[in-house]
């Protein structure tokens, strides 16, 4: 990933960024062929104690064949984007823009055997049913044992170890016309812009002066 220091962010944010949004698109390659496949992304351990990506795909999907060779890979995990036209910013004399909040996760697949294929699955459905569901005590344990049997027959566990995360956020950083352009984004009744309103004012970059 291309980026600047005064656009990236420091490894906690970027931990913390990755865990909230849970889903990006894995990459790789194997015997000539790039794979490409949006997923779950579990990201585990800390700075401290070692991190990785724990995840899953479908069996069917040709991507497996990477998994057994070990071969490197990167999880793209995207936050909120828009295009930004010149009279945004309050002037016609901008550049148009494009925002975006983007973390690149780069290691070694290693394919997982049925039991931490398990273990990994239950663990980021208990995290995810925490996090979306207040008070939720839903596991797959009340799921009749031939169902999550049969479903866990049917994809292949991974780890991704050995990590490098690279982080892009382009907020108008070292540019004028911020507050003209949160304005803007703030009036907006799209999602994505309200968030990058607040962003634009108070980025989370590591440099931004």
């Amino acid at each position: 990933m291309y980026t600047r220091d005064h656009f990236s962010l420091p490894l906690p944010a970027m931990a913390d960024f990755v865990r909230a949004r849970s889903f990006g698109v894995l990459a790789t390659h194997h015997a000539g062929t790039v794979y490409t496949s949006p997923l779950p992304v579990d990201l585990r351990g800390s700075e401290q104690s070692g991190l990785f990506v724990a995840g899953h795909v479908a069996r069917a999907n040709a991507m497996t064949a990477a998994f057994e060779a070990g071969a490197p890979a990167t999880i793209t995990v995207l936050g909120p984007d828009t295009y930004v036209p010149a009279e945004w910013f309050g002037t016609r004399s901008r550049i148009p823009t494009w925002l975006y909040c983007a973390v690149e996760i780069s290691g070694r697949l290693e394919v997982s055997d049925a039991a931490r294929t398990r273990a990994d699955v239950t663990g980021l459905i208990d995290r995810l049913q925490k996090e979306t569901v207040e008070g939720s005590t839903w596991s797959l344990d009340e799921m009749p044992a031939q169902l999550t049997d049969g479903y866990l027959k049917n994809i292949v566990g991974f780890r991704l170890y050995d990590l490098q995360l690279a982080s892009c956020f382009r907020l108008n950083q070292r540019k004028d016309h911020s507050g003209e352009l949160a304005e803007v984004l703030a009036a907006s009744d799209d999602a994505a812009r309200q968030e990058l309103a607040r962003l634009v004012l108070r980025p989370p970059t590591a440099r931004t002066e």
